[in-house]
């Protein structure tokens, strides 16, 4: 295998190769959530399966940072292996696994002692509030391990070894899925069951990514104290608007869920199924993001910009189509869906709003998602930070405060949909004028 791997042959294959195997490896670590809600929910405890829900949108901030630091570690790598310089790659991956660690640790640490007000900000109360700490209170701790093996995965992807990235999560999906019914209703623990279990496979991602970058790669160079200096500049450069920009969906997924709270246990517990459907039904968009941003990056390390742009326009393609089907998929099965979780009155009902309405966002999203790629990779990470933001907070609060108004439930899931096509729209626009600006440039 060539160092640069994606600088040459069909963008659109690569771009197919690099999603499918990406939004596998996503998909499972979003799957390790939704199998457990689905275990929680046959105990038919609403208290469990709301605490859990309640849960998800901490989980979701910690998923967001992590992703952040991965696509930072491979922006570094894709670039630094797409220019020629290997030994600056390895050094940079060894970096970025050891800044992942520490800044996971502490952020866990943070939100283990302010667990109270956080849960309070949900509207977290009794048995709900109990089981949710209980919950959280194991699942913190394995943060540290959980951001090192999702960097692990933005690195392999950098190098191009998509499937082994793919395999760090998928592995942990099956673990889960074996051990949960085992720690939750063989053993009785229940939601502590559920949490043990997903404390054990977040730290194997670790030991998995580790053993693929080190092992089979020997792609990993320890810093000295002047190499992490400099390496870290580079890193905390892309890693900090990547975390800001992803940030921004968990709080606005946030933002949705505090005006559902008011309309009790039944809509808060539906609302953790979309939660939940959202990463099965479009992982593949969420991954749009992550594949196509190595793509990208070894190909402007290279100088090639037209190979740039086609790998643009080949994400644009793949969402398009692929949210087109999912859509489809969802509202064709949404009775089966309500079944198996056995939703009733406002908890069906989010299910059903969902898998008519909300699911169409994600054409809007996936526009986001591609054009992330593109800014993050091309040096204006900002702008990816700042479309982002305005999408989740303008494009949120003033939408779904009109649409509790007037129709309350449904209006809030209306105003979620449509606040998200005008930054889709402006995102398109400012991803090929950049393109376009930096093509000028390198001919000159």
């Amino acid at each position: 295998m060539s160092t640069a791997v994606f600088t040459t042959g069909s963008t659109m294959r690569h771009v197919l190769i690099m999603t499918s195997t990406s939004a596998i490896g996503l998909m499972a670590v979003f799957f390790v959530d939704a199998i457990s809600l689905y275990y929680i929910s046959l105990l038919n405890d609403t208290a469990q399966t709301a605490a859990v829900g309640r849960a998800s949108y901490i989980i979701a901030v910690i998923i967001g940072i992590s992703i952040g630091m991965m696509i930072g570690a491979s922006v570094i790598v894709a670039r630094a292996l797409g220019a020629g310089k290997v030994k600056e790659a390895h050094s940079y991956a060894g970096t970025a696994i050891v800044v992942s660690f520490l800044i996971n640790a502490v952020i866990a640490l943070s939100m283990l002692i302010f667990l109270d007000p956080i849960l309070s900000l949900l509207n977290s109360e009794g048995e709900t509030l109990k089981h949710a700490k209980t919950y959280l209170t194991i699942i913190l701790p394995s943060t540290p391990f959980f951001g090192v093996g999702v960097v692990a995965m933005g690195i392999l992807r950098a190098k191009g070894d998509a499937k082994r990235a793919m395999t760090i999560t998928l592995a942990g999906g099956v673990l889960i899925a074996i051990l949960d019914p085992i720690f939750i209703f063989t053993l009785g623990l229940e939601i502590t069951g559920a949490a043990i279990v997903v404390a054990m496979v977040r730290v194997s991602f670790a030991f998995l990514g580790l053993y693929y970058l080190i092992g089979v790669h020997d792609m990993i160079t320890w810093p000295n104290i002047t190499r992490f200096r400099n390496d870290i500049k580079h890193l905390l450069k892309v890693t900090i608007p990547a975390i800001l920009t992803n940030l921004a969906t968990p709080f606005g997924a946030f933002f949705i869920a505090q005006a559902i709270t008011s309309y009790g246990d039944e809509a808060i517990a539906g609302q953790a199924v979309v939660d939940r459907l959202i990463p099965i039904a479009f992982g593949v968009i969420f991954a749009l993001s992550g594949a196509v941003g190595p793509i990208i990056g070894q190909n402007a390390g290279a100088g090639k910009m037209d190979r740039v742009r086609q790998a643009l326009i080949d994400g644009m393609k793949f969402n398009f189509i692929y949210v087109l089907f999912a859509w489809l998929m969802l509202f064709l099965g949404r009775d089966i869906i309500i079944n198996v979780y056995s939703a009733t009155g406002d908890m069906a009902l989010m299910i059903n709003l969902f898998t008519a309405i909300l699911a169409a966002s994600f054409f809007f999203n996936g526009m986001l998602f591609v054009t992330n790629a593109a800014f993050n990779n091309l040096g204006y990470p900002l702008w990816a930070t700042w479309l982002n933001w305005a999408r989740q907070t303008i494009g949120v609060l003033p939408f779904i405060w009109v649409g509790a108004y007037y129709a309350d439930l449904e209006g809030i899931v209306w105003g979620a949909t449509i606040g998200s096509i005008p930054f889709a729209i402006l995102a398109v626009y400012l991803a090929f004028a950049l393109i376009k600006k930096l093509s000028l440039i390198s001919t000159k």
